[in-house]
């Protein structure tokens, strides 16, 4: 397994980061066809070959997802959709 791992910091509380990781995980998951829950501030998100979560803490934002070797070749295009709804949602 391959792993990425993108932590943001932010200044908006968690309520609204929390709102702001939804709208991040609902993107991705239409672009990629993962399957998303939350449990507390965690949402959990897999698909075949990609298992991760987002953490939502008070001033920053944790993603960590493993993907499988078969997944490679999509790996930096899975970074840069992250990378492009976080930065949509919480700016530079």
């Amino acid at each position: 397994m391959a792993a990425i791992r993108i932590a943001r910091d932010h200044e908006v509380g968690s309520k609204d980061a929390r709102r702001k990781v939804s709208r991040i995980a609902k993107g991705i998951a239409e672009r990629f066809q993962v399957e998303t829950e939350w449990d507390e501030n965690v949402l959990f998100f897999s698909r075949s070959g990609v298992n991760g979560r987002i953490v939502v803490d008070e001033g920053r934002v944790s993603i960590e997802a493993d993907i499988s070797f078969l997944l490679l070749p999509i790996k930096p295009a899975i970074e840069s959709e992250i990378r492009r709804h976080l930065e949509l949602e919480f700016g530079s």
